[in-house]
């Protein structure tokens, strides 16, 4: 890896420890239940630490656990971590609730826009993903929820329609324009909604099919649902420098499903930082 991405992800990695600390220190204040999420659990299994070439930090709560942290943070947190709820703002960027440490700013971002976003992720962010139950006829709400993102990009800067073929490609770009009239404040509201037709998630070991509401459209996780027995009897630990943090019980089976064989390294040109390299 190039000195200079090394000396920016040591930067980041310190922000982003900085991060996680303020958060388990606030959930264990609180009796909340937060687990590591995405990299940053992958990182605390396989490496016992950041994954190198990773820039950012994923957590995970149940529905009801979200909420309270929700309530507490922003009068228990340190100034310099900013809580960015995606539902506040006029601009869609996705639908996580983000925590941005301001005391580190990036000259540029992977996504670019940065006036458009009012600088709100110039920065070191830790992502908040939600864990709701599915609602009876969960394919249909998948399916609402995929309807309502398309909706949503109309309230983004550009939209990279490559990504999209054939027809698909005609029907984001009616869906984006339709999206656009539409206040995104009103958008995320109805999201809001979708995520939690099937109830609220607060009980640990619940027999619920539960699923990563805000992770979507993410093919990773789209449509991919969690037995209860990922959270009975608490948490795992992983290890992130030498501290524990909680991760989900069974989590070689978690891993596994999300991943594939999760030890292995990715080929060397994908180890490589997904946001940015500069910092002022």
């Amino acid at each position: 890896m190039e000195k200079e991405v090394q000396e920016y992800l040591d930067r980041v990695h310190e922000s982003d420890f900085a991060m996680l600390c303020e958060v388990d220190r606030i959930c264990k204040k609180h009796g909340i239940q937060y687990f590591l999420h995405g990299g940053t659990f992958l990182g605390a299994v396989r490496h016992q630490d950041f994954i190198p070439w990773d820039d950012d930090v994923d957590i995970l709560f149940l529905r009801k656990d979200y909420e309270k942290f929700l309530e507490v943070f922003e009068s228990e947190a340190d100034k310099r971590f900013k809580l960015l709820r995606f539902e506040k703002y006029p601009q869609f960027f996705d639908f996580i609730t983000k925590i941005a440490d301001q005391d580190l700013t990036y000259e540029g971002t992977s996504f670019g826009a940065e006036d458009f976003y009012e600088n709100r992720y110039s920065h070191p962010t830790l992502d908040l993903f939600v864990f709701d139950i599915e609602a009876g006829h969960h394919k249909w709400q998948l399916t609402r929820m995929k309807f309502l993102y398309a909706l949503a990009m109309g309230h983004r800067p550009y939209i990279d329609y490559s990504k999209f073929d054939g027809a698909m490609k005609t029907v984001a770009k009616v869906l984006a324009g339709i999206g656009r009239v539409i206040p995104f404040k009103v958008i995320a509201r109805q999201y809001i909604k979708l995520q939690t037709l099937g109830g609220l998630a607060e009980v640990h070991g619940e027999k619920k099919t539960l699923f990563i509401s805000n992770e979507q459209p993410d093919p990773r996780y789209w449509g991919l649902d969690f037995g209860p027995e990922h959270l009975i009897d608490g948490p795992d630990t992983g290890i992130i420098r030498g501290k524990e943090f909680p991760i989900p019980k069974l989590h070689d089976k978690w891993l596994t499903k999300t991943y594939g064989n999760f030890m292995a390294l990715p080929p060397e040109d994908k180890r490589v930082p997904m946001h940015v390299n500069i910092i002022k």
